[in-house]
């Protein structure tokens, strides 16, 4: 396994934990592919049980919301950006005689969009979530890293996916 890949796996299960919260926890709401119930199998496994157990002050509390908040807008954002390039693409693959040349570049330069904006915005939930993880108690934060800990090993226990790695 590649070091770069080795860091994206690390990445990934504090996404899951911290980043991911309030899309495993929406009632009702979209949930990751496979998951399942806030205490279930999959990828949000114990992260409802984990903000129950991390006993939030207020002040915490009001943090998690928001950032919970900006995590769910956020994913539904990117979700619709998703939607309305695949749609763009569509109707330009539609048109007979598309220049396979230009349609390609047109979905490269869609392509490098979205990962820009997905980047910022990454960057923008990962930072409030950092604010509730600052925080944090030296008790609670040990509770984080343990949580992230025990879903790296989730994780390591399910084996990599089938099929190439994305971007590796």
């Amino acid at each position: 396994m590649t070091p770069r890949r080795t860091a994206r796996i690390g990445l990934l299960a504090a996404a899951a934990l911290f980043a991911g919260a309030s899309f495993a926890q929406m009632p009702g709401g979209p949930r990751a592919p496979g998951a399942v119930g806030p205490d279930g199998m999959g990828p949000f496994q114990g992260f409802e049980r984990l903000h129950r157990e991390l006993n939030l002050s207020a002040q915490q509390e009001e943090l998690w919301k928001k950032a919970q908040g900006l995590q769910r807008d956020t994913f539904k954002t990117m979700r619709e950006k998703a939607a309305e390039t695949r749609a763009r693409l569509r109707a330009e693959i539609d048109k007979p005689g598309t220049d396979l040349k230009q349609f390609a570049q047109l979905s490269d330069q869609l392509r490098e969009e979205g990962r820009s904006q997905m980047e910022a915005a990454h960057k923008q939930v990962r930072d409030a979530w950092f604010g509730v993880y600052d925080s944090l108690d030296a008790n609670q934060k040990e509770q984080v890293r343990v949580a992230i800990r025990d879903g790296m090993d989730r994780a390591g226990r399910r084996g990599p996916k089938s099929g190439p790695p994305h971007g590796g």
